[in-house]
């Protein structure tokens, strides 16, 4: 449930440091990165990354590796490929990270609440699991039902995603900022 619904799992971080352009972070319990939760520590101040698809990362490390001398700097894009962080460029030096991302639950103890949205979900689960363990219901029948109703209800009432900003941002590598005056939306003024 957890990986197919992460936003009902726990938001966690990590640090650490990063010294290649694809590096392996070796996470035990990641499900899937805050949208944007990647900082890198510059200068002593935090740098908020941007997370861009997997395809947009890989024109811009072919981009950026120019004849087999890959250009240096600071990281502003990232991608996760697994627990594997992608970057636009390779990093000048070591940077120190803090990655915000949400985490698997850990393994449940008798007494423990699983982190389940909802209980209902979690006890159609559990009925479900049992169906199959009793080969009443064919194998996977747990898992479909979650996908197909529970999940499904969760993404119909648009819970499928984390919490944003209440507005769009322009993307700044395709909208530059210009400098005018107030009314220039509607044209160059001339006086």
């Amino acid at each position: 449930m957890a990986q197919e619904f992460p936003w009902a799992s726990e938001i966690t971080k990590t640090t650490g440091t990063i010294t290649a352009l694809n590096q392996d972070l070796a996470f035990t319990d990641f499900i899937l990165d805050v949208r944007d939760g990647l900082y890198l520590t510059i200068s002593g101040s935090l740098k908020r990354l941007t997370r861009i698809n997997f395809a947009d990362i890989m024109a811009h490390q072919m981009k950026n590796d120019q004849g087999g001398s890959p250009v240096t700097g600071d990281p502003s894009l990232y991608a996760f490929t697994g627990t594997t962080v992608r970057f636009d460029i390779t990093p000048s030096q070591n940077r120190a990270y803090t990655l915000w991302y949400y985490a698997m639950p850990s393994v449940l103890a008798a007494s423990t609440i699983p982190p389940f949205p909802n209980d209902h979900a979690c006890i159609e689960f559990v009925f479900w699991r049992a169906m199959e363990w009793a080969r009443k219901a064919p194998p996977g029948a747990a898992m479909k039902y979650l996908r197909e109703v529970e999940i499904a209800a969760y993404r119909s009432a648009g819970l499928n995603q984390e919490p944003e900003s209440d507005h769009v941002p322009l993307d700044s590598r395709q909208f530059r900022r210009q400098r005018g005056q107030s009314g220039d939306w509607m044209g160059r003024t001339s006086l």
